[in-house]
């Protein structure tokens, strides 16, 4: 497997999680919501819920997400799971340590300002990650994925090229103006519990959401510490994790 992934820059393992395991991460994250679906009244489908929420109470639907983000002890438990961290040094990371928080995605068009919030353009994770040069991307669809609801499309072999993002677009190391017509195209059929385990260099994008349904998937990624240039370049963390103090009351 260490051969296929080191040649393709990714792998996919089937039925890796319990499928009752994922579902349990996409129950607990509508349970966030339902909390304030049932404040405000909402009474439609979960879907259609969300939507109001966003267009009417979009501050509370983005604290909603920041709470399953920064906390939802499901999608934590995922990105510590033993046996995923076994596979991941089995691809080489000999000492793997997440090198940001545990990204959840509920992406459908209407739950969106713009089309890079639930359809990704063509990146790279490494770029935005500054992390070890051998570092991975775990993506864990959380309902079966496939053309019909934008299952992830990747390029295999894209991660020898390097770093060719050259440009950002909503916060994405995008990729515009390259020829990858010499690549293959390939957007695989995931069921819940499979998972794509791929280089953070390798090219890859959002599919289209064609079935009007909320696509759930997460993203957890890894840095190796025993990496040498990820050592020389003395650990990279771009990321900024801080408190707000607007919400503070005067005694």
């Amino acid at each position: 497997m260490k051969e296929k992934f080191l040649e393709d820059g990714y792998v996919i393992l089937k039925g890796f999680f319990p499928k009752e395991t994922v579902q349990e991460v996409v129950k607990r994250s509508k349970d966030i919501f339902e909390i304030q679906f049932n404040r405000f009244g909402y009474q439609e489908d979960f879907k259609e819920n969300a939507v109001r929420l966003f267009n009417e109470q979009q501050e509370v639907f983005i604290n909603c997400g920041k709470m399953i983000q920064q906390g939802l002890l499901e999608l934590y438990s995922l990105s510590t799971n033993k046996r995923l961290i076994d596979e991941i040094k089995k691809l080489g990371i000999e000492f793997p340590v997440m090198c940001t928080r545990p990204v959840l995605f509920f992406n459908h068009p209407r739950l969106a300002k713009e089309e890079v919030y639930y359809k990704t353009p063509l990146h790279q994770d490494w770029p935005s990650m500054e992390a070890s040069l051998d570092s991975v991307v775990v993506w864990v669809p959380l309902i079966d994925v496939n053309e019909q609801n934008g299952s992830i499309l990747i390029y295999p072999k894209t991660h020898k090229l390097g770093d060719i993002s050259n440009t950002v677009i909503g916060g994405f190391a995008a990729i515009e103006n390259y020829d990858l017509s010499s690549y293959e195209e390939i957007q695989p059929i995931l069921e819940e519990g499979d998972i794509v385990v791929f280089s953070s260099l390798l090219v890859h994008k959002s599919g289209d959401i064609l079935n009007d349904e909320i696509r759930w998937s997460c993203h957890l990624r890894y840095t190796n510490m025993l990496e040498q240039d990820f050592i020389d370049r003395g650990f990279p963390h771009p990321y900024i994790y801080k408190p707000s103090l607007r919400s503070k009351t005067q005694a």
